[in-house]
């Protein structure tokens, strides 16, 4: 049956996926060789695109947006990626470069596939991701299905609560851009056997990528934005998670989340040790700590920052005394990005005026979207006051918009805050935080394995 042919089908797909997972969870030596006809069975390559479609995304280097191929035919365009992978004439294309604002006048590269490439790659997940997620530890959080920051911050409120004091507050330096083809390829090939898959996957990491117009060979690493490139992040530090839960150096705890990675331990003594251990087990497949962003803390005197986060132990208002563990709230750089934000949405001074209905709407989508994610954790306070800033800021625009003079403006800009405050014109974070939310997606995609 042709793709055309076929409707979607998430079911058929979860069976599939379920199959693969028990079998590799039955027998954790097994090697798969029989995958690559299955990448172009229509109904994974149907659930590929729901996949591609949902997280949307911006055109690759052919500039083929997703719309362009909707209004072409999806089913025409899934067809012709069928017939590729089985005729194996399917090559994938150089991604398209960019760089992201990373704050502190920092940038982050971001690779950019073809949609037809994120379409495969997404195909490839869906039959690589059962396989291995048999195999990974339960330290390992971070593009992983039913697990997410909501689980890393809980696992590591447990430790602390537990005692676990001291933290090695880690972080892998250029983790994306560094890693080595070949110890990547030897990982896959501890449970891959399926030639077709391996040259596909080396394929996607030797493709390269165009920087304004010039095209770059990728002799290491694999490029942020690709729906494979988590994965296969989890499957390259696989070994690491292993050799953590198999070690004698050190007591502690580890908590990982992709790149970021935290090690709580008991004494300072003991967390040296981590340190050294980790520095050492990285140096192994050829990755290295990031020597301004490591160090090792205690979570009472200092805090640690992890996931957004800021942790540290404090003394509680009523009863005087420490808390147990480490209670969180949104950290200063997390902070720092959010008035940055809120500056670009509000625009300059004429642009909330002329604009208020578009202005209010985008923001009211970010501070519902931050509030979500930030308000598990004691984060009242820091709330109250970035509510005060983006009524502060809008308020200043408004004001600033008056051809009056500046002592006038600045009445106007206390007037329009209290209008603002007093009409509810803005969502409040502290109010957001006392609304039900959609319910939480880390359990989503893990169907598959109950089936």
């Amino acid at each position: 049956m042709s793709v055309a042919e076929t409707k979607p089908s998430l079911e058929r797909t979860t069976e599939l996926q379920s199959k693969l997972y028990q079998a590799a969870k039955r027998d954790g030596a097994r090697r798969f060789h029989a995958l690559y006809d299955k990448l172009s069975l229509p109904y994974v390559l149907w659930t590929a695109w729901a996949m591609v479609r949902r997280n949307e995304g911006a055109a690759g280097v052919d500039r083929v947006s997703l719309e362009a191929i909707e209004a072409a035919g999806v089913a025409e365009f899934l067809e012709g990626i069928a017939r590729a992978l089985r005729e194996k004439r399917y090559r994938p294309q150089p991604v398209r470069r960019v760089h992201l604002p990373k704050g502190e006048g920092k940038t982050r590269p971001l690779g950019i596939p073809t949609v037809q490439d994120r379409v495969v790659q997404a195909a490839a997940k869906l039959i690589l991701e059962p396989i291995f997620e048999a195999d990974f530890e339960g330290v390992s959080f971070g593009f992983r299905p039913g697990m997410g920051p909501r689980e890393a911050l809980a696992a590591v409120d447990r430790n602390a609560y537990a005692g676990y004091r001291w933290v090695v507050d880690a972080d892998i330096e250029q983790f994306f851009d560094t890693l080595d083809h070949q110890q990547l390829m030897a990982a896959l090939r501890r449970r891959i056997s399926d030639g077709e898959v391996l040259r596909l996957i080396y394929r996607w990491l030797k493709a390269g990528y165009l920087l304004e117009g010039e095209y770059q060979d990728t002799d290491q690493g694999s490029p942020q934005g690709g729906v494979l490139s988590p994965l296969l992040a989890n499957v390259y530090l696989h070994s690491f998670d292993q050799q953590q839960r198999q070690q004698r150096t050190f007591i502690g705890r580890m908590t990982r989340y992709a790149d970021d990675f935290i090690i709580q331990c008991g004494t300072a003594e003991q967390a040296g040790r981590a340190l050294e251990w980790a520095r050492t087990q990285l140096a192994s497949v050829g990755l290295r700590l990031h020597p301004e962003k490591t160090r090792v803390v205690n979570d009472q005197e200092e805090g640690f920052d992890f996931l957004g986060f800021h942790h540290q132990r404090v003394y509680l208002e009523r009863s005087r005394r420490r808390s147990y563990g480490a209670i969180r709230w949104p950290g200063r750089k997390a902070c720092q990005r959010f008035r940055e934000r809120i500056r670009e949405l509000a625009g300059p001074p004429g642009r909330v005026r002329r604009h208020w209905g578009e202005v209010r709407r985008a923001l009211e989508r970010y501070l519902t979207g931050w509030c979500q994610y930030y308000r598990h954790g004691q984060s009242r306070r820091v709330f109250a006051a970035l509510d005060r800033y983006v009524s502060e800021r809008v308020a200043r625009n408004f004001a600033r918009s008056q051809p009056t003079g500046r002592k006038r403006k600045q009445r106007y800009w206390r007037w329009y805050r209290q209008e603002i405050e007093r009409r509810k014109l803005l969502p409040r974070l502290t109010e957001l935080a006392q609304r039900p939310f959609p319910a939480y997606r880390g359990e989503a995609n893990v169907r598959w394995r109950a089936v």
